[in-house]
């Protein structure tokens, strides 16, 4: 698998040389100091490093219990640190991160990291009882609800989709029924459905979704700047730096909208370009998932595609209109020292799965994906 390791190092690098790219051309605009571009710089630097260094350790030591439980356990104190006020620091209307002296940390980012450890450690251990309802697929879901749960009082409705969608992934890929996984999963759904409808501030998001170009000076004003992006950068874009969105047109240029400014200066050569690089992540990873050593590499593969596939996805349908708007940062690329850093120690553990790895032809133990085909 060493092919498929050193592509996975190619396309994560160019991801983040692409990311720190357009932070630099988004960020000098807000900060002419430079002071976000140096900061997205040194995450990246450590980032790396730190993927590197997780990519030479056993995936196995991670999820032993000495390991994963204190992971999973100040992941879940962080979480309920973020929602006491004073302590948690409030921006944009939600309460999402906290201090620590000039830098801000997202506990939330951290809880995708750890109950991606805990799920496959957990239904590696329960592999014989997870086609049970009660004692195979009711535990680990409930688990991530209560993560889930924690997240979505910060109110953030996105993230708590995208770890619940990874839950129900990992679920599944361990050998849980059909039924239940699609029956759990319609039940989040609805409980989203619910969520949306009953608060006026999602409400009007949705109303802004259904006819944008009605609420374009209020609820719909990022979509539609995002789209003006879209439109400017034509087939071959405005050039890099060249973009007109980033001059305080688009709010959140640097992080939740970056994709847009990236089409606006790379046009939809570039766009295709940048979506290439997540499809040929997505293929490799799945790849490393199926060449697994065993059922619990396959878990931890699973869920890190999982949850880098699923938000690049969902960010780009919504800066181009494909989804309700919602704040989520684009995998390597998005502003956010704590996402990236999390991103890239997820590369680590995949690229540690990937060398233990093994060709199909090899004798090994059978992975997840056998299992259900067989």
């Amino acid at each position: 698998m060493r092919r498929q390791t050193t592509i996975l190092v190619s396309v994560t690098l160019a991801l983040v040389l692409v990311g720190i790219l357009m932070v630099y051309s988004t960020s000098t605009i807000k900060a002419p100091s430079g002071k976000l571009f140096k900061v997205q710089l040194a995450y990246a630097a450590l980032g790396v490093a730190a993927m590197f260094l997780v990519a030479h350790i056993d995936y196995h030591h991670l999820c032993a219990p000495g390991i994963y439980r204190p992971i999973v356990a100040l992941a879940f104190i962080l979480l309920v640190l973020v929602l006491i006020p004073g302590i948690g620091v409030e921006a944009h209307g939600a309460q999402r991160w906290l201090r620590l002296h000039h830098f801000h940390f997202q506990p939330s980012e951290f809880a995708k990291l750890a109950i991606i450890i805990l799920l496959a450690a957990k239904l590696t251990e329960n592999q014989d009882q997870v086609r049970s309802f009660k004692r195979g697929f009711l535990p680990p879901v409930a688990s991530a609800g209560c993560f889930a749960l924690l997240v979505l009082l910060e109110r953030d409705l996105g993230m708590p989709a995208v770890i619940m969608a990874v839950a129900f992934l990992m679920v599944f890929v361990a050998g849980a029924r059909l039924g239940h996984v699609l029956a759990g999963a319609a039940s989040v759904a609805l409980a989203m459905v619910v969520l949306s409808i009953t608060s006026p501030e999602r409400l009007r998001r949705l109303f802004a979704f259904h006819d944008p170009w009605r609420y374009r000076d209020d609820e719909s004003f990022q979509l539609i700047q995002s789209l003006s992006a879209f439109a400017r950068g034509a087939i071959w874009g405005q050039g890099p730096g060249a973009s007109e969105q980033k001059l305080f047109y688009l709010p959140a240029a640097h992080t939740d909208f970056i994709f847009a400014i990236w089409a606006e200066e790379m046009g939809l050569v570039g766009s295709l370009a940048l979506v290439a690089l997540y499809v040929i992540l997505l293929v490799v990873a799945v790849r490393v998932a199926t060449c697994a050593r065993d059922l619990l590499g396959a878990l931890l593969a699973t869920g890190i595609v999982s949850v880098i596939s699923l938000q690049a996805a969902f960010i780009m349908a919504v800066t181009t209109g494909l989804l309700p708007t919602k704040g989520l940062p684009l995998p390597f690329v998005s502003y956010g020292g704590t996402a990236l850093l999390v991103f890239l120690t997820l590369m680590g553990i995949l690229l540690n799965i990937g060398r233990q790895a093994q060709e199909p032809n090899e004798e090994r133990e059978p992975s997840a994906f056998r299992v259900l085909k067989s």
